[in-house]
């Protein structure tokens, strides 16, 4: 059994955009939201060789009301990252994922309700197309509502990575304080989102993400390899409301336990559990990417449900 910094593996780039606000029970909902990310400082640990790395992320997510108390949640997500494996020895690594959600939240009374989803995934560098590299995840939450401005989230996450299976107790916390100018956002262990609004177009706040995921590598010098991503993300940033629905937001923030770790695919765990590795006698086959600071971007397309709801 091994213990080392918890990556989330999946977890997060599943909730960073589509499920929370339905799951938090907000009053609103982001439909859809681009993202890109860029390391500013990329050497890799104990060299000075530059390593790129960027990112971009395309969520979309479709809820479908089928009664007062159902809702289908259907998504789709797209994401890609370039980055060095290898110090100068190879050039940089194009990895993909493309991801769907389908499920379903149902509200049992007024203090509780459900959500249940089902997240295929295929995530490679896409050299053998959608043969490789194919996961599948699902998730339980239950949302306990004490008022509308306080709410908790328990739950289970499980998904079939390429190093075996992960799984994730979740632990959430949804708050608003009374004159609406702060809310916090929490699931842990993937996400802390604490905003205060300055101004009717303006907010500002600190934003924590565990990020992680695993890809199938096929691409010559990696035949029959995969590596695991894992980052753990801290972030001020201000949000802009160029619209009543779209939202521009700039963070700069540090990365702390980043790696892209290359395994053999033949050697694989027992599980994953929280950052906890049973069975996990592999190998790495590369050098760490060191830590450092990040810039992010994003832009949001918002449903105020409040408005709807009068």
């Amino acid at each position: 059994m091994k213990s080392g910094p918890i990556s989330t593996i999946i977890l997060a780039g599943i909730f960073l955009f589509g499920s929370i606000p339905l799951l938090m029970a907000q009053d609103y909902f982001d439909i859809a939201s681009f993202s890109y990310t860029t390391a500013l400082n990329r050497s890799f640990e104990d060299t000075a060789e530059d390593n790129a790395i960027q990112e971009w992320n395309l969520n979309l997510d479709v809820p479908l009301v089928l009664s007062p108390k159902n809702a289908l949640i259907t998504g789709i997500s797209a994401g890609s990252i370039t980055v060095g494996l290898y110090p100068s020895s190879m050039p940089s690594t194009n990895l993909y994922a493309i991801s769907l959600r389908l499920g379903i939240n149902t509200t049992y009374s007024e203090k509780w309700s459900g959500t249940y989803l089902i997240m295929p995934k295929v995530a490679s560098d896409f050299t053998s197309g959608f043969s490789r590299g194919r996961q599948i995840g699902a998730i339980g939450l239950l949302t306990n509502t004490k008022t509308n401005k306080l709410k908790y989230t328990y739950g289970l996450f499980a998904n079939t990575e390429e190093f075996g299976l992960l799984v994730v107790p979740i632990f959430g916390v949804y708050y608003k304080s009374e004159n609406d100018l702060f809310e916090a956002n929490v699931l842990l262990p993937v996400r802390v989102d604490l905003n205060y609004e300055l101004s009717a177009t303006t907010s500002a706040g600190l934003r924590f993400d565990g990020l992680g995921t695993s890809y199938d590598i096929q691409n010559p010098g990696f035949n029959d390899h995969y590596v695991t991503r894992a980052s753990n993300e801290l972030y001020v940033y201000g949000q802009l409301k160029l619209t009543s629905s779209l939202l521009l937001r700039a963070k700069l923030g540090y990365a702390f336990f980043r790696n892209f770790k290359v395994y053999d695919s033949d050697e694989t765990i027992d599980l994953s559990l929280v950052g906890i590795f049973f069975g996990d006698n592999r190998t790495v086959l590369n050098r760490d990417v060191g830590d450092g600071f990040q810039f992010k971007t994003e832009l949001v397309y918002r449903f105020d449900l409040s408005k709807r709801k009068n």
